[in-house]
């Protein structure tokens, strides 16, 4: 004699009041602050880690944590400075990115972020 089966509906229904009751934890507010969405998501701790785990110098730290951020080359640009205090071109930056892109393995931003979080949450499980 067959087994009987819980039927689909009644399964997918709990999961549905499952999943109900977990999103109520949390309003839309919560959930889509702070306006940046990667702000506080690691924190500076974390990003040495992560530096040094994929051997990146410091200023490839830098420009990797304002790429996270969804950062322009321009904006970049605009916020690092040489050691003269100029502001170091989009195009140094563009070989910035480029660079660790190559360290890391990947084609675009999005693959990048995917590859940080990978990193970090590899990073998190080992400790």
């Amino acid at each position: 004699m067959a087994k009987k089966r819980k039927s689909k509906s009644k399964s997918a229904g709990e999961d549905s009041e499952r999943l109900q009751r977990r999103a109520a934890l949390w309003s839309k507010e919560d959930l889509l602050s702070p306006a940046d969405p990667a702000e506080d998501l690691l924190t500076s701790e974390e990003w040495i880690s992560i530096g040094i785990a994929l051997d990146l110098s410091t200023r490839e730290l830098c420009v990797a944590i304002l790429i996270f951020e969804g950062q322009t080359r321009a904006n970049i640009a605009r916020q690092l400075h040489k050691k003269d205090g100029q502001p170091v071109s989009p195009g140094t930056i563009r070989v910035y990115i480029d660079r660790l892109f190559q360290k890391l393995r990947v084609n675009d931003r999005v693959g990048f972020v995917q590859r940080i979080m990978r990193v970090h949450l590899r990073l998190s499980a080992a400790n």
